[in-house]
């Protein structure tokens, strides 16, 4: 009770509001000048003689004779000596019932001379009113901007007067919107999506020459400058795969790995909602249809403080509303799957619904070039949005998905068997023209089967595998579920023209269920042949505070804390998560940034090391198995050019704590109670640089990414307790895409990546193993019957051939201007066949001596593609 008191505590203090009326002062009197033009004397005289206000100066503490112009919009007293002081040494003083002027070493800011106005509303695509994410508001003047929020909303605090305001976002025409403000504005802005941009649109958004308010990656989910095509679908997760940090792994759990940590330390959020795996095929493909995805953001070294619950990467993707003036869809069909999406008003202007779904297909050109390739999986989303009133918005969202991949590898049979079902309601409420609330109830389940049967072999002296020798044969599974429920609250509260405040509170249970391990001669597929032993529920209390803070027109702070109560049957643990995250502008075009975040996970999950891929099972954090917990430290460099190149430079440091590993030898929850032995805690460290540079517009356009990185565990008893590299520990990394518009309706991308091998371990010698018992105790008796020891002097010691793989693709588009639209796209992947994954064995049989063997493998050999979308 004690931590729920403090958290409840932490949330009412950082939830008040201080916002009060404004003292009404002379500087508030009406007042409107009898002239447009003069000289900063005049102004002043003008105003002692018809405003009814005082104000008395010396003709040296000001620069009387510069000259002024007014733009006609001035009408108080504050709104004219705003203009007329500008630039002053000057200090206004209000005392006696006058205003008094005096001399100052310091500019005068005329800011605190008028009145400040809000000027809110939201920012909604043309012809659908579609809330749009990230679009841009600014004030050029004043230098003063905001960026919507997830569900198109905006509130930006100006003083009084006419304001000329720009709004813009990536694809769409910009707008500028004359506002006079004196009071309080609400506005419903629209921007047209802009044609030419249909053909190119850039990947990865940065934040253009606005002061910088997180260093988050917003991906740009359009067709356009997307190198990076898996046979033709256009994924938006697959775009995060270029960004420098990250890497893309098969044959692992969503195949994810960023900075350095495990494929379990990254959050996907879909509106807001955990996906525990949100990927097919082993991270080949996200869960996503594209056409469904209205923003999407990735952070992997500042996080703001609402984001909790993993320790490398925060993935939010918000899904699309639904069109509320017409329908519309798309259809498409490719090598590996079809989709379509439809979406339009079951009442004009108040109810809209937007349904997704795909399913893979075994094509000709598929299975031709991938031999035992058998996708299997589908997705369904539906999302109903109401518009209550224009204050209040309720929305309702549903997916479920589910995957089924067999493959073989070196006699081994693997079959995996997961999926999700997610469900959502959330309401959206303006509370005033300073203040929005998002409130949603969630619901997000998990299953996951991972089975093999193996086959041993004794091979013959010949080079014929039909003529090796069949030993032994069996199957071994494994099956878990977890479902969480959650209610939370997000608020964001603009204090006043230069703080934002943003706080939340969320509640959540989580129910885990591990089943027991099934021993059998054949694969069973079959989930309800699996028995369950205890569930394993716990309960999580969170809240969080942030403060947005600009100073002065060049610098920018977000300092912020999380706070989490977490309980697991007689354990409770209180957390304290600090982050913060600063910003400072060198000039026009340069930027500094730099944060410190630190976060905890309360799930670990732990792999099968006897199964072959996606074998893994999440587990709680116990008073042995403590949460884990990373702290990342990151300073960076953004150039942004106005001609379309861009450039940054980021050094990470990021320590990690109690990471979790299997203990070798002992059983993997096979009906063991005690499962909490089975697993290690250690720790981690991951360190690096890592590099972009991009160009957008125009016929040409150019992306490469570069990361130098190092990343180690520490485990007792491995390696002697000695620090060893992490599994996934890939020195270089490299990405280079092209693209290159052709005409109006066809353009041409590229793609190559490189990135250093996997470490692994191999024995340093073997010598044979005399036994007694066997009656083997001369060397010679080994050619009769024998066995080898194995000695490993190091762990992680050795590192696989380097991976790299080329792509290229060609976009033709019918005429856009029609409401009916194809798009073609044709292309191949990876070009000259390269693997993706090194095994390596010892091999030996009783009548020849033991090697090393590699053994490679390729998700996706060459593969030619074809995809026809259908727009209507």
């Amino acid at each position: 009770m004690k931590v729920y008191f403090i958290i409840s505590l932490l949330l009412a203090i950082i939830s008040t509001s201080p916002l009060r009326a404004q003292k009404r002062s002379l500087l508030a009197h009406s007042f409107v000048p009898d002239m447009q033009k003069g000289t900063v004397i005049q102004f002043l005289e003008n105003l002692n003689t018809h405003s009814g206000v005082v104000i008395e100066y010396a003709s040296n503490s000001i620069e009387g004779t510069r000259t002024v112009t007014l733009d006609g919009s001035e009408s108080s007293v504050g709104a004219v000596l705003q203009k007329v002081l500008q630039g002053q040494h000057a200090r206004l003083m209000e005392k006696n019932k006058k205003l008094i002027l005096v001399k100052s070493a310091s500019l005068i800011d005329t800011d605190a001379l008028v009145p400040f106005y809000t000027f809110y509303g939201f920012v909604r695509a043309a012809n659908s009113r579609e809330p749009m994410a990230g679009a841009t508001i600014i004030d050029p003047i004043t230098r003063r901007g905001i960026a919507t929020n997830p569900y198109g909303f905006f509130s930006i605090t100006l003083p009084e007067g006419r304001h000329r305001i720009e709004i813009s976002h990536v694809g769409y025409t910009p707008e500028a919107l004359d506002v006079v403000l004196k009071k309080n504005t609400r506005a419903e802005i629209t921007l047209d999506l802009h044609q030419e941009t249909l053909v190119m649109q850039p990947v990865i958004v940065p934040s253009g020459n606005l002061l910088m308010k997180t260093s988050g990656n917003r991906i740009d989910h359009r067709k356009g400058e997307n190198y990076n095509y898996l046979l033709g679908e256009n994924d938006p997760l697959r775009n995060t795969y270029l960004l420098p940090g990250v890497q893309h792994i098969p044959s692992s759990f969503s195949g994810l790995f960023v900075r350095g940590g495990g494929p379990e330390e990254n959050l996907f959020l879909m509106d807001g909602n955990l996906v525990y795996n949100p990927t097919h095929m082993l991270g080949a493909l996200s869960i996503i249809n594209q056409t469904s995805v209205k923003s999407m953001q990735l952070f992997k070294s500042d996080f703001p403080s609402k984001y909790s619950g993993a320790i490398s990467s925060v993935i939010d993707i918000h899904t699309k509303d639904g069109n509320m003036e017409k329908w519309q869809g798309e259809a498409n069909a490719g090598t590996l799957s079809g989709s379509f999406t439809i979406e339009g008003p079951v009442v004009k202007d108040h109810t809209a619904i937007m349904a997704s779904f795909r399913h893979s297909w075994k094509s000709p050109i598929l299975t031709t070039f991938n031999k035992g390739l058998d996708p299997n999986f589908y997705d369904a989303h539906f999302k109903v949005t109401q518009l209550i009133n224009k204050n209040n918005k309720l929305m309702a969202s549903f997916y479920s998905g589910r995957d089924i991949l067999s493959k073989t590898i070196s006699n081994t049979e693997n079959l995996n068997k997961w999926g999700n079902l997610i469900g959502s309601l959330s309401w959206n409420k303006v509370i005033s023209s300073r203040s929005f609330i998002n409130t949603s109830i969630n619901m997000s389940r998990y299953h996951n089967l991972g089975a093999y049967k193996y086959t041993l072999f004794e091979e013959d002296n010949d080079d014929d595998e039909d003529n090796d020798i069949e030993l032994e044969s069996g199957s071994v599974g494994t099956f878990t579920s977890t479902a969480q429920y959650n209610i939370k609250s997000q608020a964001e509260i603009f204090l006043n023209h230069k703080t934002k405040l943003n706080a939340g509170i969320e509640l959540g249970h989580t129910i885990i269920k591990p089943f027991e391990t099934k021993f059998s001669e054949e694969i069973d597929d079959n989930e309800d042949n699996y028995h369950t032993f205890e569930p394993l529920p716990f309960d999580e209390l969170s809240a969080y505070g942030e403060a947005e803070m600009r100073i002065g027109s060049k610098f920018f702070i977000r300092p912020g804390l999380h706070v989490s109560a977490y309980r697991f049957k007689n354990y409770e643990h209180l957390s304290f998560q600090p982050r913060i995250f600063a910003s400072y502008k060198l000039a026009t075009h340069h930027q500094i940034f730099s944060s410190f975040s630190r976060m905890t996970q309360y799930l670990h999950l732990v792999t099968n090391p006897y199964l072959n891929t996606n074998a893994d099972i999440w587990v709680p954090s116990t008073s042995k198995l403590l949460p884990e917990q990373s702290d990342s430290y990151n300073l960076g460099y953004r150039f942004d050019h106005s001609g379309g190149w861009k450039f940054s430079v980021e050094g990470y440091w990021k320590e990690l704590r109690n990471v979790t590993n299997y203990v070798e030898g002992k059983s993997y929850f096979v009906n063991d109670e005690n499962w909490e032995q089975n697993v290690s805690s250690g720790k981690g460290w991951a360190y690096g640089t890592e590099w972009t540079i991009q160009k957008s517009g125009g016929k040409l356009s150019f992306l490469a990414t570069y990361t130098l990185a190092w990343s180690w565990r520490q485990f007792e008893g491995i390696n002697e307790g000695a620090k060893f590299p992490y599994k996934y520990d890939r020195r270089h990394s490299l990405n280079a895409g092209i693209g290159y518009q052709i005409n109006k309706r066809i353009d041409c991308s590229a793609l190559w990546s490189f990135s250093t091998g996997d470490v692994f371990s191999m024995p340093d010698y073997l010598y044979p193993d005399f036994d007694n018992t066997r009656q083997i105790t001369n060397p010679a008796d080994l050619l009769k019957d024998y066995r080898f020891v194995y000695h490993y002097s190091k762990y992680n010691q050795y590192r696989t051939s380097p991976y790299h793989r080329l792509d290229a693709a060609i976009n033709y588009r019918t005429n856009s201007s029609k409401n009916n639209q194809f798009l073609v796209t044709a292309g191949v992947y990876n070009i000259y066949g390269s693997p993706d994954q090194y095994i390596y064995e010892m091999k030996g049989t009783l009548k020849s001596k033991s090697m090393i063997s590699e053994n490679s493998f390729a998700s996706f050999g060459m593969t030619p593609y074809l995809s026809v979308t259908y727009k209507f």
